[in-house]
């Protein structure tokens, strides 16, 4: 699985792009896959029998209805073996709609409603693949082909309107669900991601890995002396000071990279093909940054790293105690410095 979150560049010259943790993706979201993909296994059950009804019922059958057949039959195998994860996921599911939506506008030879009910469920699917704009364009243009293709030729504005309409609900129904997984993926204070995604992150990683041999690193870090800074200025100045360190980052990583606050002052940073050596450089780098443009109304701290590589060689639970062993190296050290695992 690729980022939990819409990558915002691939260029690593726009090291000044905003965190791309803020935007959530439901493309990428396991959960938005997991329904594409019964959605379309399910339509594709649906489909299989009503097509062996259809030749039963009609006792003559001719290429048409055995193409349909053949191609509900192959999506319905696919679909059971593609996991939710598979990067050709998405793929898959364009291909199989453009040829259903074709082969069903292909026999359009009576009424133009029954057709188009038939292509609805397909238009639906893509509406959550794609730009709701698209999509409502694309309902028309089957509308306007259906209505060619028809014997009678006649249009019937239910149809536009329907196409229209059903754009609009899912519309929103993706709004909802994005702001449902942007809730879900974010931490209320500094807008890092949470926990929750940290270990599905490393596994994507590694899997990045062992697929393109893309090698990225995993940096966990904390603020020293963030216990004092809430005794003794109280917990907005330590709030403040998590949030001033969060936006300092947004100014150093891509937005390829992703950012996690696992608890209390504890943060973790998934830099993707990035090395080590290379790593432990963005980090130093950032705690000069937190040390130049530190406000001077917030309090005196610094700021530990512990740094490892990410690959195949661990799991994600090797990951995260080699950089807790690295991070705390660097804190018995005095804090304000950093060490690779």
């Amino acid at each position: 699985m690729r980022d939990v979150f819409s990558s915002a560049s691939k260029d690593k010259g726009q090291s000044r792009a905003k965190l791309s943790v803020y935007e959530p993706s439901l493309r990428d979201s396991r959960e938005f896959r997991e329904l594409m993909r019964k959605t379309v296994l399910y339509l594709s059950t649906l489909l299989t029998f009503a097509g062996f009804f259809n030749m039963y019922n009609r006792g003559e059958t001719h290429s048409q209805m055995w193409l349909s057949l053949a191609f509900s039959c192959l999506a319905l195998i696919l679909f059971t073996r593609l996991s939710p994860s598979s990067r050709h996921l998405f793929n898959a599911v364009h291909v199989l709609m453009a040829i259903m939506v074709l082969n069903i506008c292909v026999q359009v030879t009576h009424g133009i409603s029954e057709q188009l009910l038939w292509t609805l469920p397909f238009y639906l699917i893509w509406i959550m693949l794609l730009p709701t704009t698209v999509v409502a364009v694309f309902g028309l243009v089957v509308s306007l082909v259906t209505t060619f293709l028809a014997e009678n030729h006649t249009p019937i504005p239910a149809n536009y309107m329907l196409a229209l309409s059903s754009a609009m609900v899912v519309h929103f129904a993706k709004e909802q669900l994005r702001e449902h997984l942007h809730l879900a993926a974010s931490d209320a204070l500094t807008g890092a991601l949470n926990r929750r995604y940290l270990l599905t992150q490393l596994s994507a990683r590694r899997a990045d890995f062992i697929r393109d041999k893309r090698l990225s690193s995993l940096v966990l870090f904390d603020v020293d002396g963030l216990k004092e800074i809430n005794d003794r200025f109280g917990h907005r100045f330590g709030d403040d000071t998590l949030k001033f360190v969060v936006d300092t980052i947004q100014q150093r990583v891509r937005a390829s990279d992703a950012l996690f606050r696992i608890g209390g002052d504890e943060f973790a940073l998934i830099l993707v093909d990035a090395k080590a050596h290379a790593a432990l450089t963005v980090a130093n780098e950032i705690r000069g940054l937190i040390k130049t443009n530190k406000p001077s109304e917030l309090p005196d701290f610094s700021i530990s790293f512990g740094v490892c590589a990410v690959d195949d060689a661990s799991s994600p639970d090797d990951w995260l105690d080699l950089a807790d062993e690295a991070l705390y190296a660097a804190k018995d050290n005095g804090g304000d410095t950093a060490r690779v695992a």
